[in-house]
């Protein structure tokens, strides 16, 4: 292997060359070991990291709430979306600093990391809660491997979340998906019915299985009346500041990056169509106090002109006023409480999910439709029964055996 020992005083040395370098070689040698056993063990550690790293490897001696801090600086701060930063940085806050913020980093090792994922399987965190953090430590951990150097190799290349036949020490807190029914939905749209600030985004989930940010972020050139589509181009998103007045919408891709055109049902065209109208005929009528919206370069909502381009939005009021998404947790407050159904808005993307599965369209037309990253995802929702779905089956199941 090209390392030598030697003893020096009272302790061991070892020494390897590294190179040569007009004739002359280039070592690296460490002494002060007790004992030869000690000077080995060491000697081929070192010998090893040369090998692959170029120099003898010394671990960073920063501590995992610093490390943490440089990551979502450097690389989350160029690589991810406001909304997953964010999201990041309250799992990182909540969760990973309060147990392992004190480590130096060095010190994190594939056992303390599996504990780490245990212990909040077992205070009930959800499988999709786990998977989010499981990513966030291993996407960190390999950062910290490469550009920075700080650790040899990442701890989390063995850490598994547990099996589902583990059963947790608390149930797990997931919120099963919600389907809502036919019967459902006509308390809602009673509720909630055409001319409401919440009626067409409901619709836009029901009926066309849009997310929320992508449903109130809809411009008028995204739809084709006449060929019954809808393009999603974009979703909105608010940009947080310090100052609550500084804070912002602005415009950004949809998730996954998933642009698409889908194909529009006749009486969500009626709708559109009458919505469309009306706001052509309030513009005239408020003129000058009709509000008006406005991309600027950096994807900003204005609603003044500062050399950006005029946007159409769906979703406004009488007077023109865009009508936020923070406007749904209203509407979500009075369904849950006042009409005592179970429901989000993205419950309404996965009922109509689940209503296109039920009636046989393929998944992989469905997850188009959808925008899902996977299939996976699509099928996943499948597994949902609604009643009439479990009615059926049950019915199918009596009739075998007579």
């Amino acid at each position: 292997m090209g390392i030598s020992y030697r003893k020096r005083g009272d302790t061991w040395e070892y020494r390897f060359d590294k190179v040569t370098i007009n004739g002359k070689r280039k070592q690296m040698t460490k002494s002060g070991f007790k004992t030869k056993k000690e000077a080995e063990q060491a000697g081929i550690k070192a010998y090893n990291e040369f090998i692959q790293h170029g120099e003898p490897f010394v671990p960073s001696e920063i501590s995992v709430t610093d490390f943490y801090e440089k990551w979502q600086s450097t690389y989350c701060a160029t690589n991810l979306n406001d909304i997953t930063r964010r999201n990041y940085a309250k799992k990182i806050n909540n969760y990973i600093i309060p147990v392992l913020g004190e480590y130096k980093l060095r010190y994190l090792n594939t056992t303390v990391l599996q504990k780490f994922i245990n212990d909040l399987y077992d205070r009930g965190f959800s499988r999709n809660t786990l998977s989010s953090i499981k990513g966030i430590l291993t996407s960190s951990m390999n950062y910290a491997v490469e550009p920075l150097h700080y650790i040899a190799s990442s701890p989390m290349n063995y850490v598994n979340i547990p099996s589902k036949r583990v059963v947790a020490k608390v149930a797990t807190r997931s919120q099963p998906h919600v389907f809502i029914s036919k019967e459902d939905m006509e308390l809602i749209f009673k509720r909630f019915p055409e001319g409401t600030s919440a009626h067409i985004p409901i619709m836009l989930g029901y009926k066309a299985g849009l997310r929320l940010g992508e449903a109130y972020g809809l411009l008028w050139e995204d739809i084709d009346l006449e060929n019954k589509t809808l393009t999603v181009n974009r979703q909105v998103q608010w940009k947080d500041s310090t100052d609550e007045e500084n804070g912002y919408w602005y415009f950004a891709n949809p998730k996954y990056d998933s642009v698409r055109t889908i194909t529009l049902d006749s009486e969500l065209c009626r709708l559109l169509s009458a919505e469309k109208e009306r706001q052509m005929k309030n513009e005239v009528k408020y003129d000058e106090y009709y509000f008006h919206y406005y991309s600027a370069p950096n994807t900003r909502m204005l609603n003044q002109d500062e050399n950006g381009r005029e946007v159409h939005l769906v979703c406004v009021r009488e007077c023109g006023e865009y009508i936020q998404p923070r406007t749904m947790q209203h509407a979500s407050s009075v369904i849950h409480n006042d009409l005592n159904i179970q429901f989000t808005f993205h419950s309404l993307r996965h009922t109509h999910c689940s209503m296109l599965l039920t009636a046989g369209a393929k998944p992989k037309y469905v997850q188009e439709r959808l925008g899902h990253k996977n299939i996976q995802v699509t099928l996943g929702v499948y597994q949902h029964l609604t009643q009439g779905m479990k009615t059926e089956g049950d019915e199918i199941l009596d009739s075998m055996y007579k």
